[in-house]
């Protein structure tokens, strides 16, 4: 039996090494899927800590959400909700993503994490690191993506 999309993506969500929470959301009706990244880091300084909306905390334990849209290209356009997302990445509908687009997806999402984890603990033991977000290169994930192509050609289809 082939693997669908849907469970390619919870499969590769629950091999991922990463000390927070992923939540995947799939969205039927939209043909759309939401994976919620949320980490969690100890505020050992109990430094006041402001978000984009200019809300302050001083909590022990510091909560940063993030996310990753992954659409139908043939039936949804991320360009009004774009800038609420990590990355946005098309599926081509039926066909929904190749093996090696989602391969170099979780590689590649992986070292996002890695490099979250370690950026957000900095942030908040490094008194001149002023601001963490998370980072998602293109251009990086575009060359995980040529090493995988040269692989495979099958396909993760988005369920009927």
């Amino acid at each position: 039996m082939k693997q669908t999309l849907p469970d390619f993506l919870a499969n590769g969500i629950e091999q991922l090494d990463f000390d927070g929470d992923i939540q995947l959301t799939w969205n039927e009706a939209k043909r759309t899927f939401n994976l919620e990244l949320t980490f969690f880091a100890q505020n050992n300084l109990h430094d006041a800590i402001f978000d984009l909306t200019g809300v302050e905390s001083d909590e022990p334990i510091v909560t940063f959400v993030d996310a990753v849209l992954i659409y139908d290209q043939n039936s949804f356009k991320p360009d009004q909700v774009a800038n609420d997302y990590l990355a946005c990445l098309p599926f081509a509908g039926k066909q929904g993503w190749s093996t090696a687009m989602g391969r170099a997806f979780f590689r590649y999402l992986q070292i996002v994490l890695d490099n979250g984890e370690s950026d957000l603990l900095d942030f908040l033991n490094d008194q001149e690191v002023a601001v963490f977000e998370l980072e998602w290169s293109p251009n990086e994930f575009e060359k995980i993506l040529q090493q995988y192509q040269q692989e495979s050609d099958q396909r993760l289809p988005y369920p009927e």
